[in-house]
């Protein structure tokens, strides 16, 4: 599983060329933030994948300007660099393939501004999702993407992915929450994309372009974020179902009743168990449960629960309860959020999460195939998903250690990928391609779609430096 990517090393050039681009580096950003020891540079030759492969120098930024001058003298002597937040992602997409430089962004983490009237905050790319989303709070604001890392993620990696998260039923992807962006592209050059503007339709949509291109058009040094503000009444609500494939009907028929749920989420038994066992919330262990929020003005929220709760019934939940205090909601919360993690905790193996995404009125075939298909080779799997729109993490789980259960369970995980294409589904909701699915995007698009992408990187990129090896590119 800890699979280790076979390169032909940067470092294979003359030793003294490393040493003098090292002394290059430290001349840059201070001696104290370029990292050469294996220690450190091992720390950054993982992500949360099963991949590895070593950089051979870590260097860590504090402004648009060091990170200019960085990427210049890469470009210059064609040195790979892979830009790097948190590294909690899941495709290995910040694993440095061909070695070279890790630009670790952590350091440039401020908020820049908030503005209430605009609604609009500007981030530099090293903040915190959690950060963000409490200083938001002071202000009666929230953006709208969640992903389940948020005290982790940077919000540099959480553009570059294009990420999700709990509240993607009603408000989408991180896509259609950025408004502009500062990116410092692979020769060095800076570009302004966007605006500050809620509306800006000036030539092409270079924004959206480099919103989940994975780090592989340039480096993302400041984000101009569309915000919200926070919702006068939530109710929380769990459901559950005798079998998973009833609760993915019943997303379908929530919709179908014109309501609008701000999360959907559905986690299966396996998944439940884990959870009650590490935080002892004492979820009902049923094949299924879900957890639903409505929003807005308090009156129109109830209207809403009521409807919501309807459905359910209708539709064969066996137990439907609201959270009456702020500590069940919250418990609700944390309950799909603990989720992953929990796996760690109980089952003691290593994970293979996977992340696709299927029509709405599909969910009931596609858990069905999961399980069918996990059954098959003979590989424990949760699944978890964030139902409301189709995106699908089935958690298969291996020893490590056993080549062979590995290989099972990553069998199980391409099949399923292929069976999402053949329902009408795609391969990636919101964990990106990386290396791990790199193969995929051809058999998703074709390749036509393909070498176009290869050409619009080479235009950004023409010396392929720009965290080279993913995305199939």
């Amino acid at each position: 599983m800890n699979k280790i990517l076979q390169r032909k090393s940067w470092t294979l050039m003359e030793q003294h060329t490393l040493e003098q681009v090292i002394e290059k580096l430290k001349s840059v950003v201070g001696p104290e933030h370029v990292l050469t020891s294996y220690e450190e540079r091992y720390c950054y030759s993982r992500d949360a994948t099963w991949y590895r492969a070593m950089p051979d120098v870590v260097v860590r930024p504090r402004t648009t300007e060091e990170v200019v001058r960085i990427v210049t003298l890469a470009n210059e002597e064609k040195i790979p660099i892979t830009p790097r937040g948190s590294g909690t992602n899941l495709t290995g997409g910040v694993i440095p393939v061909k070695g070279g430089i890790v630009m670790d962004l952590s350091r440039m983490n401020k908020i820049l501004e908030i503005s209430v009237m605009n609604r609009i905050a500007v981030v530099e790319p090293g903040v915190l999702h959690a950060d963000l989303e409490n200083e938001l709070a002071k202000h009666g604001l929230f953006w709208p993407p969640d992903p389940a890392s948020t005290y982790a993620c940077t919000m540099g990696g959480v553009i570059a992915e294009s990420a999700g998260g709990l509240r993607g039923a009603k408000y989408g992807t991180t896509r259609e929450w950025v408004l502009g962006l500062e990116v410092v592209l692979p020769t060095g050059e800076v570009i302004k994309t966007g605006a500050r503007t809620l509306k800006s339709v000036t030539g092409y949509d270079l924004t959206h372009l480099i919103v989940g291109s994975e780090g592989t058009l340039g480096i993302i040094t400041k984000a101009i974020l569309r915000v919200c503000p926070l919702p006068e009444a939530i109710i929380r609500m769990s459901a559950a179902f005798n079998k998973i494939e009833t609760a993915g009907l019943a997303v379908g028929k929530i919709f179908e009743a014109r309501i609008a749920p701000t999360i959907m989420e559905v986690m299966e038994r396996d998944l439940i168990r884990s959870v009650n066992k590490w935080l002892k919330l004492g979820l009902p262990e049923v094949d299924a449960i879900m957890i639903i929020d409505v929003e807005g003005i308090q009156g129109e929220v109830e209207k809403l629960a009521g409807k919501v709760e309807k459905v359910l019934r209708d539709v064969g939940a066996t137990e439907i309860k609201r959270a009456t205090t702020a500590k069940e909601m919250e418990d609700l919360y944390l309950a799909r959020k603990a989720a992953y993690p929990s796996l760690f905790q109980v089952w003691r193996k290593t994970a293979v999460p996977d992340d696709c995404c299927v029509p709405v009125d599909k969910l009931p075939e596609a858990f069905k195939l999961i399980k069918e298909i996990s059954q098959r080779w003979g590989v424990p799997v949760g699944i978890l998903a964030h139902a409301g729109d189709g995106n699908l993490h089935p958690i298969w789980t291996a020893d490590a250690r056993n080549p062979e259960e590995v290989d099972r369970a990553l069998k199980c995980y391409f099949e399923v990928c292929r069976e999402v294409l053949r329902l009408g589904g795609s391969v990636s909701a919101e964990h990106g391609i990386g290396i791990v699915k790199a193969s995929l995007v051809e058999e998703e698009y074709g390749r036509k779609v393909v070498e176009i992408m290869r050409a619009i990187k080479k235009i950004f990129d023409p010396n392929d430096i720009m965290n080279p090896g993913k995305m199939g590119l």
